[in-house]
């Protein structure tokens, strides 16, 4: 069941990678509870999916350039995975660049992801958005 998981999570960073936006909402549940850190541009809770896809990833797509979540490890317990990775990319306005290590947190319950918990350097992020 653990490995099963990690692959759930390994494709939906593939369809993230491949900006394929049906196969991400096929990996997702219809009420996804999606939490990004207080800080991070767009933080705060996120529940459903058009909720995400909306407020989550348009946002992404709508203030940065070459937006990358690359992973390094996946590491499963029960029914949680755990994501090792880096953040980087380019600020559409000020043209800073950044990378950041990170960790997302994903709980799956009967094959769908139900919940995403992100830790991240959120300071090092926002200080790429401040133009000089």
């Amino acid at each position: 069941m653990e490995e099963k998981n990690i692959e759930i999570v390994k494709e939906l960073y593939r369809s993230f990678k491949e900006g394929n936006d049906h196969n991400i909402a096929q990996l997702l549940s219809h009420d996804v509870r999606w939490n990004q850190m207080v800080g991070f541009p767009g933080g705060g809770r996120y529940v459903g999916i058009t909720d995400v896809f909306q407020r989550v990833f348009a946002g992404l797509h709508s203030q940065w350039a070459d937006w990358q979540s690359d992973t390094v490890a996946f590491v499963a317990c029960d029914n949680t995975v755990f994501v090792k990775g880096y953040y980087s990319g380019i600020h559409k306005i000020s043209q800073k660049t950044f990378k950041v290590p990170f960790i997302g947190e994903y709980k799956i319950e009967g094959g769908m992801i139900t919940e995403f918990n992100q830790f991240t350097d959120t300071y090092l992020i926002v200080q790429a958005t401040v133009e000089d």
